[in-house]
């Protein structure tokens, strides 16, 4: 166990530890998983983390193989629509006999990934599945709607592959004690019993013991299925938590699992329409109220998925959250003289025209929708050559990259880019030293913006001529560059 001073860099306000922080006297500062805000930042300089932790790094780094592993495992061909599919087959199947399951950890991996890839790749399309599909079981189509949430919040708050991916786990997994009275509970006409209610409320404990018992190691997501029902206020349970004692995963999830729970329903609770679901959070005093304006900045009040009613007196979709919240991309399914659009056409509801006037519940609409069609997948699925065009903008941009392992700099040239990465032109000699899978830090200036230190992954490197292309996929970049990009992007080019 090696002691070493907090580098310059580790302690970022709104991210999660991924090391415990002590002070020179070795009491423990702050936690391991614990988000950093700006009062930590002062106590934290200076004071000493701990490498190679034996009860934390070993795990943690073979998590990391693992979740390479599973992630190698997945076809990349697949659609979205056909991942969700098979996440909600594998899902079902481990629960079916999850207290004898072998290589329950590896298949949990799997699943893990799976949400990290359809998030990654569309999450608008991910969030649409929440109000859209309802045919699995409900105990296996809560657990993915409640991961798809949680990882979506835990990208937008920084967080690390690793952390995500145990949230994400944590979610996937956070009702194992208690499967068959969570179907049992969803079909009922009736409230809970006493019986059922007890059981409610031990399943947090018995899951936890469930997890320990399948030979789970990793403690974020054991304390997260742990503590999940617990609340702010202390009456949450099973042991009464307050406050800070409540891990930040566990807040998180908490917040999914109301979200989706309430937009879903019961036989004997009808489902809220999403904006009275996301005031009901905001309003409630038991959550974190910073973690429930997150949500809500994040997941819109008009979600993907939701049916409305335009000012023109359409029926649209919402197929894209907008650049603010109450401003979304609809897909018109029924036109304003009742007739249904077999091409649905494309609204910006930004536009007075197309404002929404009014939310409308799926069952009001009567028509069945082709998520292929308004997502553009499967046959529906738009050209290369028109994506392309859409998504990715040409450029001669200098970009400065930083390889944090070894402090060393490079210098390139980005030729073109889009929201999810870009591509590099750099030297031969680069080839020396990138590798496919490598993470770098990449800076660099469009407009008037400085995007900083956007972390990015080598996924290809191609020679052409006396230079080489390196493909880079954006994985962790703050809100402000992102938005910085979009701007970019949506600016006219200048003329010739």
């Amino acid at each position: 166990m090696k002691p070493r001073r907090v580098a310059s860099g580790e302690i970022v306000i709104g991210r999660p530890l991924s090391s415990s922080v002590y002070d020179e006297d070795g009491q423990l500062l702050l936690r391991r998983g614990y988000t950093i805000t700006a009062d930590d930042v002062p106590k934290s300089i200076g004071a000493i983390v701990f490498d190679h932790e034996p009860h934390e790094a070993p795990d943690a780094a073979q998590q990391d193989e693992e979740y390479s592993n599973a992630e190698a495992m997945l076809d990349q061909q697949d659609s979205p629509f056909e991942q969700l599919a098979l996440l909600q087959f594998r899902l079902a199947a481990i629960f079916k006999n999850a207290h004898a399951e072998k290589d329950f950890k590896s298949k949990a991996m799997v699943m893990a990934a799976l949400v990290e890839e359809v998030c990654k790749n569309d999450e608008d399309l991910a969030l649409g599945t929440i109000m859209l599909e309802h045919e699995a079981r409900y105990s296996v189509r809560h657990h993915i709607h409640t991961a798809i949430v949680s990882n979506i919040i835990a990208k937008k708050l920084g967080w690390s592959l690793r952390d995500r991916t145990s949230l994400t786990l944590a979610a996937l997994t956070m009702n194992i004690g208690m499967l068959e009275l969570q179907d049992v509970l969803h079909n009922q006409s009736e409230p809970p019993s006493d019986i059922q209610k007890a059981e409610v409320l031990s399943h947090p404990i018995v899951g936890e013991e469930m997890l320990a018992g399948l030979g789970i190691t990793d403690e974020l997501w054991r304390t997260t299925v742990l503590q999940h029902h617990e609340m702010l206020d202390g009456s949450g349970y099973p042991n009464n938590l307050r406050g800070t004692d409540i891990i930040p995963a566990a807040r998180i999830l908490s917040l999914s699992d109301i979200y989706c729970a309430r937009v879903s329903g019961r036989n004997y609770r009808p489902p809220l329409p999403p904006n009275i679901a996301m005031k009901e959070i905001f309003l409630n005093s038991k959550v974190d109220p910073d973690l429930g304006m997150l949500f809500i900045k994040h997941l819109g009040i008009f979600p993907p998925g939701t049916f409305v009613r335009l000012r023109n007196n359409e029926i649209a979709i919402v197929t894209q959250r907008g650049s603010k919240v109450n401003y979304p991309i609809v897909h018109t399914v029924i036109r304003s003289g009742g007739t249904v659009s077999f091409v649905p056409p494309r609204r910006d509801t930004s536009a007075s025209e197309y404002a929404i006037t009014a939310l409308i519940p799926a069952s009001k609409v009567g028509v069945e929708v082709n998520r292929y069609q308004l997502w553009g997948y499967g046959v529906f699925k738009r050209s290369k050559s028109l994506k392309r065009q859409e998504e990715r903008r040409y450029v001669n941009v200098p970009a400065k990259l930083l390889d944090m392992r070894t402090i060393t700099t490079m210098d390139a040239v980005i030729t073109n880019i889009n929201e999810g990465g870009c591509m590099l032109k750099m030297s031969p000699e680069a080839g020396g030293y990138l590798t496919v899978g490598m993470s770098l830090y990449v800076t660099f200036k469009i407009l008037a913006f400085i995007v900083e230190n956007v972390t990015a992954v080598v996924k290809n490197i191609q020679p052409k001529y006396d230079t080489l292309l390196i493909g880079m996929q954006f994985t962790e970049i703050s809100d402000t560059n992102r938005e910085n990009i979009r701007t970019f992007l949506k600016t006219p080019e200048p003329p010739a």
